[in-house]
Protein backbone atom coordinates (compact mmCIF):
# COMPACT_ATOMS: atom_id res chain seq x y z
CA UNK A 1 0.00 0.00 0.00
CA UNK A 2 2.79 1.95 0.59
CA UNK A 3 3.68 2.23 -3.33
CA UNK A 4 0.22 3.14 -3.97
CA UNK A 5 0.28 6.18 -1.47
CA UNK A 6 3.40 7.56 -3.63
CA UNK A 7 1.26 7.44 -6.46
CA UNK A 8 0.93 11.00 -8.41
CA UNK A 9 -2.67 11.99 -7.69
CA UNK A 10 -3.51 11.90 -11.43
CA UNK A 11 -2.14 8.19 -12.05
CA UNK A 12 -4.43 7.33 -9.34
CA UNK A 13 -7.43 8.58 -10.37
CA UNK A 14 -6.62 7.67 -13.96
CA UNK A 15 -6.45 3.97 -12.65
CA UNK A 16 -9.69 4.26 -10.09
CA UNK A 17 -11.59 5.55 -13.37
CA UNK A 18 -10.27 2.89 -15.48
CA UNK A 19 -11.37 -0.05 -12.83
CA UNK A 20 -14.57 1.32 -11.91
CA UNK A 21 -15.87 1.94 -15.55
CA UNK A 22 -14.55 -1.82 -16.74
CA UNK A 23 -16.53 -2.65 -13.62
CA UNK A 24 -19.73 -1.07 -14.92
CA UNK A 25 -18.85 -2.36 -18.53
CA UNK A 26 -18.85 -6.14 -17.56
CA UNK A 27 -22.56 -5.17 -15.93
CA UNK A 28 -23.86 -2.73 -18.30
CA UNK A 29 -22.56 -4.25 -22.07
CA UNK A 30 -24.08 -7.52 -22.70
CA UNK A 31 -25.91 -8.40 -19.79
CA UNK A 32 -29.25 -7.70 -22.15
CA UNK A 33 -28.33 -9.95 -24.57
CA UNK A 34 -27.38 -12.76 -21.86
CA UNK A 35 -30.59 -12.07 -19.79
CA UNK A 36 -33.01 -12.25 -22.83
CA UNK A 37 -30.94 -15.05 -24.98
CA UNK A 38 -29.42 -17.16 -22.17
CA UNK A 39 -31.85 -16.78 -18.91
CA UNK A 40 -34.54 -15.96 -21.38
CA UNK A 41 -36.12 -13.48 -19.64
CA UNK A 42 -39.07 -11.23 -21.14
CA UNK A 43 -38.82 -7.21 -22.63
CA UNK A 44 -39.98 -6.38 -18.98
CA UNK A 45 -37.68 -8.60 -16.69
CA UNK A 46 -34.75 -7.14 -18.37
CA UNK A 47 -35.90 -3.67 -18.20
CA UNK A 48 -36.36 -3.74 -14.22
CA UNK A 49 -32.85 -5.44 -13.83
CA UNK A 50 -31.59 -2.46 -15.74
CA UNK A 51 -34.25 -0.18 -13.77
CA UNK A 52 -32.85 -1.76 -10.91
CA UNK A 53 -29.24 0.60 -11.59
CA UNK A 54 -31.60 3.94 -11.57
CA UNK A 55 -33.72 3.19 -8.46
CA UNK A 56 -30.08 2.83 -6.70
CA UNK A 57 -28.43 5.81 -8.43
CA UNK A 58 -31.73 7.55 -6.93
CA UNK A 59 -32.20 6.22 -3.71
CA UNK A 60 -28.08 5.74 -2.63
CA UNK A 61 -25.79 8.72 -4.21
CA UNK A 62 -27.32 11.92 -2.09
CA UNK A 63 -27.01 9.61 1.26
CA UNK A 64 -23.65 8.60 0.19
CA UNK A 65 -22.77 12.16 -0.93
CA UNK A 66 -24.02 13.64 2.41
CA UNK A 67 -21.79 10.94 4.46
CA UNK A 68 -18.82 11.62 2.33
CA UNK A 69 -19.37 15.34 3.01
CA UNK A 70 -20.10 15.12 6.43
CA UNK A 71 -19.48 11.85 8.24
CA UNK A 72 -16.95 9.45 6.78
CA UNK A 73 -13.69 9.47 4.37
CA UNK A 74 -14.93 9.49 1.04
CA UNK A 75 -11.94 7.15 0.17
CA UNK A 76 -12.87 4.38 2.41
CA UNK A 77 -15.96 4.46 1.12
CA UNK A 78 -15.08 3.72 -2.41
CA UNK A 79 -13.56 0.76 -0.58
CA UNK A 80 -16.44 -0.85 1.33
CA UNK A 81 -19.10 -0.34 -1.38
CA UNK A 82 -16.73 -2.12 -3.85
CA UNK A 83 -16.11 -5.29 -1.97
CA UNK A 84 -19.59 -5.17 -1.08
CA UNK A 85 -20.85 -4.46 -4.99
CA UNK A 86 -18.23 -7.67 -5.18
CA UNK A 87 -19.66 -9.98 -3.17
CA UNK A 88 -23.45 -9.37 -4.55
CA UNK A 89 -21.74 -9.53 -8.44
CA UNK A 90 -20.65 -12.99 -7.10
CA UNK A 91 -24.08 -13.96 -6.39
CA UNK A 92 -25.30 -12.80 -9.89
CA UNK A 93 -23.12 -15.29 -11.71
CA UNK A 94 -24.03 -18.13 -10.17
CA UNK A 95 -27.75 -18.21 -10.25
CA UNK A 96 -30.10 -18.19 -12.88
CA UNK A 97 -34.04 -17.48 -11.62
CA UNK A 98 -35.48 -13.78 -11.93
CA UNK A 99 -36.49 -12.99 -8.52
CA UNK A 100 -32.81 -13.43 -6.60
CA UNK A 101 -31.07 -12.43 -9.70
CA UNK A 102 -32.83 -8.87 -9.48
CA UNK A 103 -32.44 -8.82 -5.30
CA UNK A 104 -28.41 -9.52 -5.96
CA UNK A 105 -28.33 -7.41 -9.06
CA UNK A 106 -30.51 -4.72 -7.03
CA UNK A 107 -28.30 -5.24 -3.86
CA UNK A 108 -25.10 -4.69 -6.64
CA UNK A 109 -26.55 -1.61 -7.46
CA UNK A 110 -27.14 0.40 -4.22
CA UNK A 111 -23.37 -0.12 -3.51
CA UNK A 112 -21.82 0.35 -6.93
CA UNK A 113 -23.75 3.45 -8.14
CA UNK A 114 -22.88 5.84 -5.02
CA UNK A 115 -18.86 5.19 -6.34
CA UNK A 116 -19.68 7.38 -9.48
CA UNK A 117 -20.51 10.58 -7.60
CA UNK A 118 -17.97 9.59 -4.69
CA UNK A 119 -15.05 8.71 -7.05
CA UNK A 120 -15.87 12.35 -9.17
CA UNK A 121 -15.69 14.10 -5.71
CA UNK A 122 -12.48 12.87 -5.05
CA UNK A 123 -11.18 13.61 -8.28
CA UNK A 124 -12.52 17.46 -7.76
CA UNK A 125 -11.19 17.53 -4.21
CA UNK A 126 -7.63 15.71 -5.22
CA UNK A 127 -6.73 17.81 -8.45
CA UNK A 128 -5.20 20.84 -8.78
CA UNK A 129 -7.23 22.22 -11.84
CA UNK A 130 -9.85 19.90 -11.57
CA UNK A 131 -11.83 21.95 -14.47
CA UNK A 132 -8.97 21.32 -17.01
CA UNK A 133 -7.64 18.02 -15.36
CA UNK A 134 -10.84 16.19 -14.76
CA UNK A 135 -11.66 15.43 -18.82
CA UNK A 136 -8.25 14.00 -19.21
CA UNK A 137 -8.24 11.76 -16.24
CA UNK A 138 -12.03 10.67 -16.57
CA UNK A 139 -10.61 9.40 -20.12
CA UNK A 140 -9.19 6.70 -18.59
CA UNK A 141 -12.65 5.24 -17.61
CA UNK A 142 -13.83 5.20 -20.82
CA UNK A 143 -10.38 3.39 -22.10
CA UNK A 144 -11.73 0.41 -19.58
CA UNK A 145 -14.53 0.60 -20.74
CA UNK A 146 -13.85 0.53 -24.51
CA UNK A 147 -10.98 -2.72 -23.82
CA UNK A 148 -13.81 -4.63 -21.74
CA UNK A 149 -16.35 -4.09 -24.96
CA UNK A 150 -13.74 -4.98 -27.19
CA UNK A 151 -12.64 -8.48 -25.51
CA UNK A 152 -16.22 -9.62 -25.02
CA UNK A 153 -16.82 -9.63 -28.45
CA UNK A 154 -14.07 -11.12 -29.20
CA UNK A 155 -14.17 -13.77 -26.69
CA UNK A 156 -17.72 -14.29 -27.39
CA UNK A 157 -18.99 -13.65 -24.02
CA UNK A 158 -21.86 -11.84 -24.54
CA UNK A 159 -24.36 -14.40 -23.78
CA UNK A 160 -22.47 -15.53 -21.05
CA UNK A 161 -22.04 -14.90 -17.22
CA UNK A 162 -18.63 -14.35 -17.42
CA UNK A 163 -18.80 -10.77 -17.48
CA UNK A 164 -19.97 -10.79 -14.39
CA UNK A 165 -17.63 -12.69 -12.78
CA UNK A 166 -14.82 -10.21 -14.84
CA UNK A 167 -16.41 -7.74 -13.15
CA UNK A 168 -15.94 -8.99 -9.29
CA UNK A 169 -12.54 -8.62 -10.26
CA UNK A 170 -12.38 -4.98 -11.42
CA UNK A 171 -14.09 -4.54 -8.23
CA UNK A 172 -11.77 -5.67 -5.90
CA UNK A 173 -9.23 -3.51 -8.10
CA UNK A 174 -10.67 -0.73 -7.09
CA UNK A 175 -11.50 -1.44 -3.95
CA UNK A 176 -7.63 -1.85 -3.32
CA UNK A 177 -6.31 1.17 -5.69
CA UNK A 178 -9.13 3.59 -3.50
CA UNK A 179 -7.44 2.12 -0.26
CA UNK A 180 -4.22 4.06 -1.66
CA UNK A 181 -5.90 7.34 -1.89
CA UNK A 182 -4.59 10.30 0.37
CA UNK A 183 -7.69 10.40 2.94
CA UNK A 184 -10.49 13.17 1.95
CA UNK A 185 -11.51 13.98 5.77
CA UNK A 186 -15.06 14.78 5.69
CA UNK A 187 -16.30 18.41 5.56
CA UNK A 188 -17.01 19.56 8.97
CA UNK A 189 -18.59 22.67 7.58
CA UNK A 190 -21.89 21.49 6.00
CA UNK A 191 -24.98 20.97 7.96
CA UNK A 192 -28.39 20.13 6.35
CA UNK A 193 -29.22 24.19 6.99
CA UNK A 194 -26.52 24.28 4.29
CA UNK A 195 -28.88 23.09 1.98
CA UNK A 196 -30.85 26.07 2.45
CA UNK A 197 -28.60 28.55 2.22
CA UNK A 198 -28.95 31.29 -0.42
CA UNK A 199 -25.50 30.58 -2.20
CA UNK A 200 -27.42 26.80 -3.19
CA UNK A 201 -30.93 28.79 -3.42
CA UNK A 202 -29.30 30.51 -6.16
CA UNK A 203 -28.51 28.12 -7.87
CA UNK A 204 -31.48 26.55 -8.06
CA UNK A 205 -33.31 29.45 -8.57
CA UNK A 206 -31.38 30.24 -11.67
CA UNK A 207 -33.44 29.05 -14.83
CA UNK A 208 -30.23 27.08 -16.72
CA UNK A 209 -30.18 24.57 -13.69
CA UNK A 210 -33.39 23.74 -13.71
CA UNK A 211 -33.54 23.46 -17.17
CA UNK A 212 -30.38 20.98 -17.47
CA UNK A 213 -31.50 18.72 -14.58
CA UNK A 214 -35.09 18.40 -16.78
CA UNK A 215 -32.87 17.50 -19.89
CA UNK A 216 -30.66 15.44 -18.19
CA UNK A 217 -33.10 13.39 -16.80
CA UNK A 218 -34.61 13.21 -20.24
CA UNK A 219 -31.66 11.99 -21.94
CA UNK A 220 -31.58 8.55 -19.82
CA UNK A 221 -34.51 7.56 -21.83
CA UNK A 222 -32.77 7.57 -25.17
CA UNK A 223 -29.55 6.34 -23.05
CA UNK A 224 -31.46 3.67 -21.47
CA UNK A 225 -32.81 1.77 -24.56
CA UNK A 226 -29.03 1.97 -25.47
CA UNK A 227 -27.71 0.46 -22.86
CA UNK A 228 -30.69 -2.15 -22.06
CA UNK A 229 -31.26 -3.61 -25.72
CA UNK A 230 -28.82 -2.25 -28.99
CA UNK A 231 -26.48 -4.99 -27.82
CA UNK A 232 -29.53 -7.82 -27.93
CA UNK A 233 -30.35 -5.85 -31.48
CA UNK A 234 -27.15 -5.93 -33.23
CA UNK A 235 -27.24 -9.85 -31.77
CA UNK A 236 -30.49 -10.15 -33.25
CA UNK A 237 -29.99 -8.24 -36.46
CA UNK A 238 -26.56 -10.97 -36.92
CA UNK A 239 -24.07 -8.25 -36.82
CA UNK A 240 -21.24 -10.54 -35.75
CA UNK A 241 -19.25 -9.27 -32.74
CA UNK A 242 -20.98 -6.72 -31.73
CA UNK A 243 -19.69 -5.58 -28.22
CA UNK A 244 -16.34 -5.24 -29.72
CA UNK A 245 -18.33 -3.20 -32.70
CA UNK A 246 -20.25 -0.86 -29.74
CA UNK A 247 -16.84 -0.31 -28.44
CA UNK A 248 -15.78 2.12 -31.39
CA UNK A 249 -17.87 4.36 -29.79
CA UNK A 250 -15.92 4.66 -26.38
CA UNK A 251 -13.04 4.73 -28.56
CA UNK A 252 -14.39 8.47 -30.51
CA UNK A 253 -15.57 8.99 -26.61
CA UNK A 254 -11.54 9.12 -25.24
CA UNK A 255 -10.99 12.13 -27.89
CA UNK A 256 -14.34 13.76 -27.33
CA UNK A 257 -13.22 13.65 -23.95
CA UNK A 258 -9.49 15.04 -24.32
CA UNK A 259 -11.06 17.71 -26.48
CA UNK A 260 -13.84 18.84 -23.99
CA UNK A 261 -12.02 21.96 -22.67
CA UNK A 262 -11.23 23.11 -25.55
CA UNK A 263 -14.81 22.86 -26.71
CA UNK A 264 -16.22 24.27 -23.19
CA UNK A 265 -14.12 27.49 -23.88
CA UNK A 266 -14.91 27.95 -27.65
CA UNK A 267 -18.57 26.92 -27.89
CA UNK A 268 -21.15 27.92 -25.50
CA UNK A 269 -22.64 25.25 -23.16
CA UNK A 270 -26.19 25.33 -24.46
CA UNK A 271 -24.66 24.18 -27.73
CA UNK A 272 -22.85 21.79 -26.35
CA UNK A 273 -25.64 20.35 -24.56
CA UNK A 274 -28.58 20.91 -27.39
CA UNK A 275 -26.02 18.72 -29.73
CA UNK A 276 -25.46 15.83 -27.34
CA UNK A 277 -29.33 15.71 -26.53
CA UNK A 278 -30.17 15.59 -30.50
CA UNK A 279 -27.53 13.11 -31.25
CA UNK A 280 -29.32 10.89 -28.92
CA UNK A 281 -32.43 10.80 -30.90
CA UNK A 282 -31.20 11.28 -34.19
CA UNK A 283 -28.98 8.12 -33.57
CA UNK A 284 -31.88 5.53 -33.65
CA UNK A 285 -32.81 6.79 -37.06
CA UNK A 286 -29.46 5.27 -38.16
CA UNK A 287 -30.55 2.18 -36.81
CA UNK A 288 -33.97 2.06 -37.49
CA UNK A 289 -32.47 2.03 -41.12
CA UNK A 290 -29.18 0.25 -41.25
CA UNK A 291 -28.87 -3.66 -41.16
CA UNK A 292 -25.67 -5.46 -42.19
CA UNK A 293 -24.83 -5.19 -45.78
CA UNK A 294 -27.31 -2.95 -46.43
CA UNK A 295 -26.69 0.47 -45.10
CA UNK A 296 -24.58 -0.97 -42.89
CA UNK A 297 -22.68 2.27 -42.25
CA UNK A 298 -25.73 3.85 -40.57
CA UNK A 299 -25.24 1.16 -37.15
CA UNK A 300 -21.41 2.39 -37.37
CA UNK A 301 -22.78 5.81 -37.17
CA UNK A 302 -25.26 5.44 -34.93
CA UNK A 303 -22.38 3.48 -32.07
CA UNK A 304 -19.73 6.49 -33.03
CA UNK A 305 -21.67 9.64 -31.73
CA UNK A 306 -21.62 8.07 -28.05
CA UNK A 307 -18.85 9.91 -27.05
CA UNK A 308 -20.79 13.01 -27.93
CA UNK A 309 -23.50 11.95 -26.33
CA UNK A 310 -22.40 11.11 -23.30
CA UNK A 311 -18.89 13.67 -22.71
CA UNK A 312 -21.73 16.56 -23.74
CA UNK A 313 -24.40 16.16 -21.51
CA UNK A 314 -22.85 14.25 -18.23
CA UNK A 315 -19.13 14.84 -18.48
CA UNK A 316 -19.68 18.76 -18.89
CA UNK A 317 -22.78 18.79 -16.22
CA UNK A 318 -20.50 17.46 -13.79
CA UNK A 319 -18.13 20.30 -14.57
CA UNK A 320 -20.49 23.01 -14.49
CA UNK A 321 -22.40 21.65 -11.68
CA UNK A 322 -18.79 21.55 -9.68
CA UNK A 323 -18.45 25.24 -10.50
CA UNK A 324 -21.03 26.61 -8.61
CA UNK A 325 -21.44 24.53 -5.27
CA UNK A 326 -19.42 25.50 -2.00
CA UNK A 327 -16.34 22.95 -1.79
CA UNK A 328 -18.33 21.50 1.30
CA UNK A 329 -21.40 20.19 -0.92
CA UNK A 330 -19.08 19.15 -3.48
CA UNK A 331 -19.74 15.32 -2.78
CA UNK A 332 -23.71 15.89 -2.57
CA UNK A 333 -23.78 18.12 -5.76
CA UNK A 334 -21.84 15.02 -7.56
CA UNK A 335 -24.60 12.40 -6.17
CA UNK A 336 -27.18 15.14 -7.45
CA UNK A 337 -26.29 15.00 -10.62
CA UNK A 338 -25.94 10.94 -10.63
CA UNK A 339 -29.39 11.23 -9.31
CA UNK A 340 -30.67 13.15 -12.28
CA UNK A 341 -28.72 11.19 -14.82
CA UNK A 342 -29.08 7.82 -13.57
CA UNK A 343 -31.94 7.98 -11.06
CA UNK A 344 -35.51 8.86 -11.94
CA UNK A 345 -34.77 9.17 -15.00
CA UNK A 346 -33.43 6.01 -15.88
CA UNK A 347 -36.37 4.40 -14.04
CA UNK A 348 -38.85 5.48 -16.31
CA UNK A 349 -35.88 4.65 -19.24
CA UNK A 350 -35.35 1.29 -18.03
CA UNK A 351 -39.55 0.40 -17.80
CA UNK A 352 -40.30 2.17 -20.82
CA UNK A 353 -37.94 0.78 -22.56
CA UNK A 354 -38.72 -2.39 -21.32
CA UNK A 355 -42.28 -2.30 -22.27
CA UNK A 356 -42.00 -0.84 -25.55
CA UNK A 357 -39.57 -4.23 -26.45
CA UNK A 358 -42.11 -5.99 -25.23
CA UNK A 359 -44.92 -4.69 -27.01
CA UNK A 360 -42.60 -5.33 -30.21
CA UNK A 361 -41.73 -8.71 -29.53
CA UNK A 362 -42.75 -11.00 -32.53
CA UNK A 363 -44.21 -14.61 -32.31
CA UNK A 364 -41.10 -15.99 -33.54
CA UNK A 365 -38.56 -14.34 -30.26
CA UNK A 366 -37.38 -11.61 -32.62
CA UNK A 367 -38.64 -7.93 -32.07
CA UNK A 368 -40.16 -4.86 -34.28
CA UNK A 369 -36.68 -2.97 -33.98
CA UNK A 370 -37.61 -0.04 -36.24
CA UNK A 371 -40.80 0.22 -34.61
CA UNK A 372 -39.33 0.18 -31.08
CA UNK A 373 -36.89 2.71 -31.80
CA UNK A 374 -39.18 5.86 -32.99
CA UNK A 375 -39.51 5.93 -29.39
CA UNK A 376 -36.02 6.96 -28.04
CA UNK A 377 -35.37 9.02 -30.58
CA UNK A 378 -38.37 11.02 -30.65
CA UNK A 379 -37.55 11.97 -26.85
CA UNK A 380 -34.44 12.69 -27.82
CA UNK A 381 -34.66 15.24 -30.51
CA UNK A 382 -38.02 16.62 -28.36
CA UNK A 383 -35.72 17.32 -25.15
CA UNK A 384 -32.73 18.91 -27.34
CA UNK A 385 -35.42 21.21 -29.02
CA UNK A 386 -36.65 22.00 -25.18
CA UNK A 387 -33.19 22.69 -24.19
CA UNK A 388 -32.33 25.21 -26.88
CA UNK A 389 -35.59 26.85 -26.53
CA UNK A 390 -35.57 27.25 -22.58
CA UNK A 391 -31.95 26.95 -21.57
CA UNK A 392 -30.51 30.85 -21.16
CA UNK A 393 -28.21 31.96 -24.34
CA UNK A 394 -26.50 34.08 -22.32
CA UNK A 395 -26.22 32.03 -19.08
CA UNK A 396 -23.87 33.73 -16.33
CA UNK A 397 -22.39 30.50 -15.58
CA UNK A 398 -18.77 30.33 -16.44
CA UNK A 399 -17.67 26.47 -17.13
CA UNK A 400 -13.92 26.81 -16.60
CA UNK A 401 -13.70 29.52 -14.08
CA UNK A 402 -10.61 28.65 -11.64
CA UNK A 403 -12.29 28.75 -7.59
Amino acid sequence: MGYLRRMPATLRLSLLQWTQNSTFACVAITLGTYLLRTLEFSGREVGMVYASAAIAATVSPPITGWLADKHFSADRMLVYLNLFAAVALTGCFFVDAFLPFYGLILLFNLCFMPTFSLLSSVCFHQLERPSEQFPAVRTWGTVGFTVVGFALGLLGWEPTAWPLLLGVGYCLLTATLAWGLDEIPPQPGFSWSDVGGEEVKQIFREPGMLVLMVAMLLSCIPSAFYYSFVNPFLTEIGWSAAAAKMSIGNVGEVFILLSLPFVLRKVRFRRVVFWGLFLWGARYLAFMVGRPGHQEWLLYAGIMVQGICFVWIVVAAQIYVDNRVPKSLRSTAQGLIVFANQGVGMILGSWLAGEVVNAYALADGSHDWAGIWVIPGTVGVVAALGFWAWFPRDSRFSILDSR
